[in-house]
């Protein structure tokens, strides 16, 4: 029998597994121009708590009694489609579902076996990737002895965006939210330093780790870490606003305080949507691959085996819990 996982209530606050249901459903059959899938990975993503409410996102919220959507890798079981055969590994936004069809193969895109694992293609070769490069090079223009600083920097997107602009020639501090993943920056992704947001006051460590000011914020978090590096912003600093995760189960917005600071010191405030630079993706993965198995670039994912864990999986995402991209296996590759 085959298994969907539906939005079974919107959450109020924190997400906890009663918002979500896992049920039975029919077996899809493949019609004429139709793809049918099985899913290999789903994608945990923060935007996802967006979607979970009835207010507007910038994505379309999820009906109730609906599955979750979000980036799957998968592989084709059948095809009547003439850009697809059976063996295929694509991947695009499909339900949360153990298999599904797709209709006239649409919105699916192919993977390239060469460039890297399936599950890559959900994480450093995919739009977490793409993210980091977009907010860190395109957005943050880092050049030689600039001080960049990243937020959630042992996330999927964070542990990126500071290697990259680290190739670029700056000096790369990172905050995390355990000491084991400040470990994971310093030792493995290189960046000059890195501390515990958890642990430390963020202003003394800002001071203390960036001396000279900031020039770059890459921003995956918001509220009061934003607040922080508006005050060690210098003149002409850029803030690439990434996310906002540390709001995103807020009933209220408490917004931004400091924001004159964009105004004395000219800095250049820019919040971006990856879904605007889709087509910017197979360059970027042409790029990046040969760092990738050269070992230039370091990334790691955190897998987690079973569909049905999929709920739980995303909510530990959303507390912290993973060290860079967190996914749901649902089948061998």
């Amino acid at each position: 029998m085959n298994q969907r996982i539906v939005l079974s209530r919107r959450p109020v606050g924190w997400v906890d597994e009663s918002c979500f249901r896992i049920e039975p459903c029919a077996e899809p059959e493949c019609g004429a121009e139709d793809v049918l899938l099985q899913a290999l990975y789903l994608s945990t993503d923060p935007y996802l708590r967006g979607r979970m409410n009835a207010g507007p996102s910038y994505a379309p919220g999820f009906e109730l009694g609906r599955p979750i959507v979000s980036r799957v890798v998968a592989r084709v079981i059948a095809s009547r489609h003439a850009r697809f055969r059976a063996g295929d590994l694509v991947w695009g936004f499909l339900d949360w579902a153990e298999r599904c069809v797709v209709p006239r193969g649409e919105g699916l895109h192919r993977i390239d076996p060469s460039l890297g694992r399936a599950s890559q293609f959900l994480s450093v070769l995919g739009m977490p990737g793409l993210t980091a490069w977009v907010g860190a090079i395109e957005i943050g223009r880092p050049a030689p002895g600039d001080t960049v600083y990243v937020s959630s920097a042992a996330g999927a997107v964070g542990q990126l965006a500071g290697q990259f602009a680290k190739r670029a020639g700056a000096r790369v501090v990172g905050s995390a939210g355990s000491a084991h993943k400040v470990d994971f920056l310093l030792q493995r992704c290189g960046f000059a330093a890195a501390f515990d947001h958890r642990s430390v006051d963020i202003d003394e460590a800002l001071q203390t780790h960036c001396p000279r000011g900031i020039d770059l914020y890459f921003d995956n978090v918001g509220g009061r870490t934003l607040e922080a590096a508006l005050r060690h912003a210098n003149v002409a600093a850029r803030i690439a606003v990434c996310g906002m995760i540390s709001a995103y189960n807020d009933t209220t917005d408490a917004g931004i305080r400091g924001l004159q600071a964009v105004l004395t010191q000219r800095i250049q405030l820019t919040g971006f949507i990856i879904y605007d630079h889709v087509h910017k993706l197979p360059a970027y993965q042409a790029r990046v691959a040969p760092w990738l198995r050269s070992g230039e670039l370091v990334f790691h994912e955190d897998i987690v085996p079973g569909f049905e864990n999929a709920p739980a999986a995303l909510i530990g995402m959303m507390k912290g819990e993973a060290i860079g991209k967190r996914l749901v296996q649902v089948a061998p590759e």
